[in-house]
């Protein structure tokens, strides 16, 4: 059970409990919300008896968003109206009934994760700055940054040109895992993938990556799987300072943490982080990873 997240309650000034959830927000630092639900036509549902959760971004946490990505999102209502209900639950949910690593779906249609980590409480990478904030239909969190609606499946994400992970989509594909990071087997499993970025594979020596690609390689399948956590891990719940269990059994990436800087294995560096994906989570990472069993081979 979360108790320690209670202690924050006291930062919420008023009580609300007779006011409705659209009002509660906008007295608790949420006008910039209000204001896009109102957009969004989203303002009478949240009247409705419900009951909803409304994970509330704070308004700086909008601020920190550049003006052109809030002038393209609100220029699509329906894009907009996603976005969201991607920060709705349905029903109530109090910070004394959450239990830490639990899986919430929203009216987006996708769930977010809540989790523990160094006394903090975090909503996917969300950090939780106030709790249970009552009103009539509902209860409100205050978040410190805008949630991302997940792009798509993960294979979706590593083949997206915009995230340049394309080289580890094809090694996903030569390796017949795409199954797995599609969402095709089940769309309750979930994973973490360490993508190392198209750069990462570039820079490997010609016979390494000839290794790793040709066709007469058998390395790609661990390869990829070293790659692989079952599981959701966003980079603000991971022990900095521990190992990560990966899909090649038995086989562990270190992670540590210096100034402000996150590494695996003491070479790899975190890039890019917390890409929200249907199944999962992506993190990107400037090197290619060679698990200890083939680091004579081909590392």
């Amino acid at each position: 059970m979360l108790a320690k997240i209670v202690l924050l309650v006291g930062v919420v000034a008023y009580c609300h409990g007779m006011q409705s959830l659209v009002d509660v927000i906008g007295a608790n630092n949420g006008t910039t919300l209000v204001s896009l639900i109102k957009q969004a036509g989203l303002a009478d549902a949240l009247a409705g008896p419900g009951p909803f959760t409304v994970l509330v971004p704070v308004d700086s946490a909008f601020a920190a968003i550049p003006k052109a990505d809030v002038a393209a999102l609100t220029a699509d209502k329906a894009a907009l109206a996603n976005v969201l209900k991607f920060h709705v639950i349905s029903g109530e949910e109090f910070s004394f009934d959450i239990v830490n690593g639990r899986v919430l779906p929203t009216l987006s249609g996708h769930s977010i994760r809540l989790y523990e980590q160094g006394g903090n409480i975090y909503f996917n990478d969300a950090r939780v700055l106030a709790v249970d904030i009552e009103a009539s239909n509902g209860v409100v969190y205050l978040i410190d940054r805008v949630l991302d609606v997940p792009e798509g499946t993960i294979m979706d994400i590593l083949d997206s040109k915009s995230h340049n992970l394309t080289q580890f989509a094809a090694l996903v594909r030569k390796a017949r895992l795409e199954y797995r990071l599609s969402g095709s087997v089940s769309s309750s499993y979930k994973y973490t993938v360490f993508a190392p970025s198209n750069a990462a594979f570039d820079k490997l020596p010609a016979s390494v990556k000839s290794a790793i690609f040709g066709k007469s390689s058998v390395y790609e399948r661990e390869i990829v799987d070293y790659h692989i956590h079952a599981g959701t891990i966003h980079i603000k719940s991971l022990d900095h300072a521990g190992l990560v269990s990966t899909l090649l059994g038995g086989h562990e990436i270190s992670v540590t943490t210096a100034n402000n800087q996150v590494t695996f294995n003491g070479k790899g560096v975190l890039e890019e982080s917390d890409i929200e994906a249907e199944n999962g989570v992506v993190h990107v990472i400037d090197q290619v990873l060679i698990p200890s069993n083939l680091g004579g081979i081909i590392g």
